[in-house]
């Protein structure tokens, strides 16, 4: 982290941080006015904050995971995805994210975390590579959204986030469907029934 120098000026101190330079000249970022020195060590270190942020104040998020899952299916998913699609998310969040690393803040949670969570999954359940996949989906598209679109987070811990390996017999094995899943098949199975018989 760049210097902070604080400095008295008259009666009151100032912060003076230097930033990138342009041209090969030092550049600074300066404010004074401040009447005590913590008030001035404090403004200082949010002004750089800001700059490295190219200009946009960031807060951390103090949101946990499953709480921030919540919110993402309400403010990114409901409206850039197909029902079915939705449905599926919703499905593997309850079931699986919010149990296993939900609990944990958002902005605590490292790339470390989510390759050993990922592993231990895999380790635990007997669903096909594809399924797999779909979970892997939910998990690198809500952190890139925490990280690019809300800024909660500043770092995306899911960028090399990847499948261990998968016994080819694992992978060959059918995929025994969840009581969510048969409910979600039934329901869309009436739903066409349903709009079948409205047409007569």
């Amino acid at each position: 982290m760049s210097k902070i120098n604080i400095r008295k000026r008259g009666k009151y101190y100032e912060y003076r941080i230097e930033i990138a330079r342009v041209d090969n000249k030092r550049q600074w970022l300066s404010k004074s006015g401040f009447r005590t020195k913590p008030e001035a060590q404090e403004a200082g270190v949010q002004a750089y904050n800001e700059y490295i942020n190219a200009g946009i104040p960031f807060k951390q998020c103090d949101l946990s995971y499953s709480d921030y899952l919540d919110y993402w299916l309400d403010n990114y998913c409901k409206s850039n995805l197909k029902y079915n699609t939705i449905q599926t998310y919703t499905i593997i969040i309850n079931k699986y994210l919010k149990k296993g690393i939900g609990k944990y803040k958002l902005s605590t949670i490292t790339g470390v975390a989510l390759n050993s969570y990922i592993t231990e999954l895999v380790n635990n359940y007997n669903h096909s590579r594809t399924y797999y996949k779909n979970i892997l989906k939910v998990i690198k598209g809500s952190f890139r959204d925490a990280c690019n679109l809300y800024g909660f987070i500043k770092y995306n811990p899911a960028l090399t986030l990847r499948l261990p390996k998968i016994d080819e017999i694992e992978e060959e094995r059918r995929h025994v469907y969840t009581k969510e899943e048969i409910d979600l098949i039934l329901e869309k199975f009436w739903r066409s029934i349903c709009s079948y018989v409205g047409r007569y």
